[in-house]
């Protein structure tokens, strides 16, 4: 079960009209929206071989649109791969495709929630740099335009972050 599954009813709602699933897998978002992923050798590495049936392949810090072209991006368990002090600029390179008004919405594992999930029993993630803490997210969307609608935690170990672009 994916991440993007496990919290789809959560999301949904925030989803309307154009947008992106960055780093989608083989679970879309939405069955109607743009999906990307890595190029196919950084794909099968994450994901022990898999195919990507996204529609575009490249990576989350260069997206292939316009400016001002999308009503929202979403990404699931993805930001957690960037350090920390990526992640202002990876965020600044999503809001740039956005509309005014348009929404943001991230799913990241929680730090704290991670570590107990993973003293549980939870496998761990190699390619994880940085699991967020409450709050990380609202300060960075400060500083590059988004006002906070949502974050908190949910599930067993995952924030959900949704913001707006002034």
């Amino acid at each position: 079960m994916t991440e993007t599954s496990k919290h789809r009813s959560l999301v949904l709602p925030y989803l309307i009209g154009n947008g992106v699933d960055i780093g989608c897998g083989n679970d879309p978002v939405k069955g109607d929206c743009i999906t990307i992923d890595l190029p196919d050798d950084g794909y099968e590495r994450y994901n022990s071989g898999a195919q990507s049936n996204a529609n575009f392949r490249g990576f989350a810090e260069d997206l292939p649109f316009k400016d001002h072209t999308l009503d929202w991006v979403y990404s699931s368990h993805l930001l957690e791969d960037f350090h920390l002090n990526e992640w202002s600029g990876l965020l600044s390179e999503w809001v740039r495709v956005l509309k005014p008004g348009g929404i943001l919405v991230i799913l990241v594992p929680d730090a704290e929630l991670w570590a107990k999930a993973l003293a549980a029993g939870q496998p761990p993630n190699d390619a994880h740099k940085h699991e967020a803490n409450l709050g990380e997210l609202s300060s960075i969307a400060l500083k590059i335009g988004l006002t906070t609608i949502r974050e908190e935690r949910v599930g067993d170990y995952s924030i959900l972050f949704v913001a707006r672009k002034s």
